[in-house]
């Protein structure tokens, strides 16, 4: 019987080797499933949704106000990084989510970033749900580019641009998700006050206080 050579080096029937490989593919697919199926668990406990970094950063409640992009001062902020959950300084060049004016007949409004020349994808919807009530932020419905009125009691829900800041290699970027009610509008000294609760965990969307599980 003619025999031929396989790439270990044996020797066995013509087709043997094909054989051989196929039952190699199988046993590496199995040992891939057995490998996901092992870590999938690991990966739901230390990031709640599948893949994500444990969270190490805690959501809190702050109080942010913000002066008008025109008609103020140099100096205070005019804008929102939800990413890092600080004011920001477009002026400076710092990376920001949502600017704050107040234009010519007096609207309070609030600007995405992509409406101001810088890029990202910041969205935003107005919530029917009271601030302290909202347990985690949504997925579906916000919307992109839309500049947003304010007034006094409005809660909004607030998703960041793509970052991969405390992000893992296999994540990737990821958007941050936050939470927001006007308090206060002052049109004479041209500032909004917010009550803002930013979950600075990458992709987390929990907004209770405390260390989120998801």
């Amino acid at each position: 019987m003619v025999k031929s050579s396989d790439r270990d080096g044996l020797t066995g029937p013509p087709g043997v080797h094909s054989v051989r490989r196929a039952i190699m593919r199988r046993i590496s697919l199995s040992r891939l499933w057995l490998t996901v199926f092992t870590l999938l668990p690991l990966a739901v406990a230390c990031g709640g949704d599948i893949g994500l970094p444990a969270a190490t950063i805690a959501n809190t409640v702050d109080t942010l106000v913000l002066s008008a992009l025109n008609g103020t001062p140099i100096g205070p902020p005019s804008a929102i990084d939800l990413v890092t959950g600080t004011g920001s300084r477009p002026e400076l060049g710092d990376d920001f989510d949502f600017a704050f004016d107040i234009d010519s007949t007096g609207t309070a409004l609030l600007y995405p970033a992509s409406r101001l020349g810088r890029g990202g994808s910041a969205a935003l919807q107005v919530s029917s749900v009271p601030f302290d009530s909202i347990a985690r932020a949504p997925v579906e419905n916000f919307v992109v580019d839309t500049i947003m009125p304010l007034t006094a009691g409005k809660v909004l829900m607030l998703r960041s641009r793509f970052s991969s800041l405390l992000c893992s290699v296999f994540v990737g970027s990821l958007p941050r998700y936050a939470k927001a009610e006007v308090l206060e509008l002052d049109g004479v000294g041209r500032t909004v006050t917010l009550k803002l609760m930013a979950n600075l965990n990458c992709g987390y969307r929990d907004l209770m206080p405390g260390l989120p599980d998801q």
